[in-house]
């Protein structure tokens, strides 16, 4: 898929915006090993077509922006963020991001620009692995001809910079659920990200191995509901928790099922890093689909303990995963007074506008961690879902 691209080179930017998209329906056709596409989109062609634009007369082609057009990889990488700067993670449900690209076409680009993410983690993408060349049509080209003069701060700052995208996509159901990762060029993983539960979570995992407990589970595995990469001082887990929907038809799975799985699977990398004598913080970030306290949730608190993301069963689950894996909800520890901050609001009732919310998308971190967490955020104003983006900027 690689060599594909070494023919390809634009001198306009609309041309390049057709071009990438075009090649990367192309190769999204080809077969990984793994359900997980990571696609490597490079923002050199841009940056090349926006510099022949402005000097018209240089016509010769840039070897880096024709050879790293696009990619697909699959190999391990080694090495990790270059400097000692804290590491900040934004996630977001984008509740479908075909919707979120028509409503905020740009919103990679401008949410880099708000929150100055490395990693970006996105729930409910519900997309499949065969259009997620959409992707790169969120990327804008920078108009600035002095594009250099942005120095490492900026999204597109060098000719050799790529902005990777890892999805996990739903192979039981299309259209639905679905995580994915962004990350800027600077950081890197020791080991590719992985989806669903850790390879032993089913094993250690404390749920009765019914044969219903055990289609659970193994459906949940394929809803694209977890990823997780490692960095070299970090561990990121990026999370769609399961809504306990309508008449709580998926409560018991939830609470019996999902919650033990997923305290397996943070359990299991915990004794990996052990075992390789690791000290790494673990940082848990998502839509976790409950209103933990009170103060999470705008009000009616007795009517909603049958609902949805406020039952004693859902809230009770989040309390013993904080305290049973030793996790801090980042952004409490930061604002324990803060009331009113809500990550999402139905459509219905104009209840954005009258800030009737639900606080159930969190970046809990670990709790010997915790004092190393500079700063914690919700993103209110960034709008093209019914949910906001959260983030956490930690030292590690």
């Amino acid at each position: 898929a690689k060599e594909r691209t070494s023919d390809y080179f634009c001198d306009k930017n609309n041309d390049a915006m057709m071009t990438c998209a075009a090649l990367l329906r192309r190769m999204t056709t080809i077969k990984t090993t793994n359900t997980i596409t990571a696609a490597r989109y490079c923002c050199s062609c841009f940056l090349n077509a926006n510099t022949h634009h402005h000097h018209g007369n240089n016509r010769k082609r840039s070897k880096r922006g024709r050879r790293t057009l696009a990619s697909f990889t699959s190999d391990t990488t080694t090495t990790t963020t270059t400097t000692n700067a804290p590491l900040r993670i934004v996630s977001w449900n984008v509740n479908g991001l075909r919707g979120t690209m028509k409503k905020h076409p740009h919103f990679v680009k401008d949410l880099y620009e708000k929150t100055r993410f490395d990693i970006l983690c996105v729930q409910e993408t519900k997309m499949q692995e065969g259009n997620v060349g959409e992707m790169l049509a969120v990327i804008e080209d920078d108009e600035d001809e002095n594009d250099d003069d942005k120095g490492p701060g900026g999204l597109h700052h060098n000719q050799n910079d790529q902005l990777a995208a890892y999805f996990s996509c739903s192979t039981a159901r299309k259209g639905y659920s679905g995580v994915a990762m962004i990350t800027r060029p600077d950081v890197k993983f020791t080991s590719k990200p992985r989806e669903g539960f850790h390879q032993r979570a089913l094993d250690e995992a404390d749920f009765e191995k019914t044969e219903e407990n055990l289609e659970a589970f193994h459906l949940f595995n394929r809803e694209g509901r977890v990823m997780t990469c490692e960095l070299e001082k970090a561990v990121i887990i990026n999370t769609y928790v399961p809504n306990s929907g309508e008449g709580l038809k998926r409560l018991r799975e939830r609470i019996e099922v999902w919650e033990p799985a997923m305290k397996a699977h943070v359990s299991c990398l915990r004794e990996d890093m052990m075992k390789e004598e690791e000290e790494k913080a673990i940082v848990w970030v998502g839509d976790f689909n409950v209103a933990h306290e009170k103060r999470d949730l705008w009000g009616n608190w007795t009517q909603n303990e049958t609902s949805a993301g406020f039952t004693p069963e859902e809230r009770l689950a989040f309390s013993n995963q904080l305290k049973d894996l030793r996790l801090t909800d980042s952004f409490r520890y930061r604002h324990p007074t803060a009331d009113d901050k809500f990550t999402y609001w139905s459509y219905r009732a104009k209840s954005r506008e009258r800030n009737r919310g639900w606080r159930i998308d969190y970046a809990l971190v670990s709790d010997t961690m915790k004092e190393n967490i500079k700063d914690a955020f919700i993103v209110s104003d960034f709008l093209g879902s019914d949910h906001c983006p959260l983030g956490v900027e930690l030292r590690v």
